[in-house]
């Protein structure tokens, strides 16, 4: 009796590796240069009225280059989604100013996008990075992939928006500040929703031992990139 013949495998259960590549990075590229464009036009749109579209807050880049991790099937991958989502905001925010711009913007919008650019390159993959570890971990490494995140929005919520929070009478006039209340609130929210139940009170304590940290560096180091940024 002849044999049954083999079934033919499915080729379409598992795209091959060039197409998923190249939908990943292609998703990164996208999803950076809708935030850069989003940076530039919530520039735009002056104070207040640019904290509609908060696209130029430090958390929100970072939020972003977790997302495009999370979006990843392995670790290296997370790290380099998370890196190119950043450069590609950094080129397209820099390149919006170059075309549309005017005055001294235009005229340092390459310098500066040099330096943003190297900052992109360094908590890009950290922040891919850790999001492919809050989707593919466990335990306290997940706990710590979150916290990541959550820190920096702490730290950012804290140091530049308790200043401007303390002072009740003003808050009318300063509706900026509710954008940092926000953010530690989300901060304060993340690591619940994000994390197994088991993972909870890890996801806090390594939050609040990394926002301290990032806490006490977040003002100088932001400081020194501007003042690196702007010099033409």
């Amino acid at each position: 009796m002849p044999s049954s013949p083999s079934p033919a495998p499915d080729i379409g259960i598992a795209p091959p590796l060039a197409v998923r590549a190249a939908g990943g990075f292609g998703t990164s590229i996208l999803g950076g240069a809708a935030l850069g464009a989003a940076a530039w036009y919530s520039d735009g749109l002056g104070y207040p009225l640019g904290l509609l579209i908060p696209a130029n807050a430090i958390g929100v880049w970072l939020g972003v280059a977790f997302i495009l991790g999370a979006s990843a099937r392995t670790l290296p991958t997370g790290a380099l989604r998370g890196v190119i989502g950043l450069l590609s905001a950094v080129a397209v925010y820099y390149v919006l100013i170059a075309i549309f711009g005017q005055g001294y913007r235009a005229i340092g919008a390459s310098h500066a996008a040099t330096i943003w650019g190297a900052v992109a390159l360094m908590a890009g993959p950290i922040m891919g990075g850790a999001g492919a570890v809050w989707r593919h971990g466990a335990g306290w490494p997940r706990a710590l992939g979150v916290a990541v995140l959550t820190s920096a929005l702490v730290a950012e919520g804290f140091v530049f928006g308790a200043p401007r929070l303390v002072h009740v009478d003003q808050l009318a006039y300063d509706p900026g500040a509710f954008l940092f209340a926000a953010e530690m609130i989300l901060a304060a929210v993340l690591p619940w929703i994000l994390l197994r139940r088991g993972e909870r009170l890890r996801g806090y304590v390594a939050t609040a031992v990394l926002a301290v940290i990032a806490a006490s560096a977040i003002g100088p180091i932001t400081t020194i990139i501007r003042v690196l940024a702007d010099r033409f």
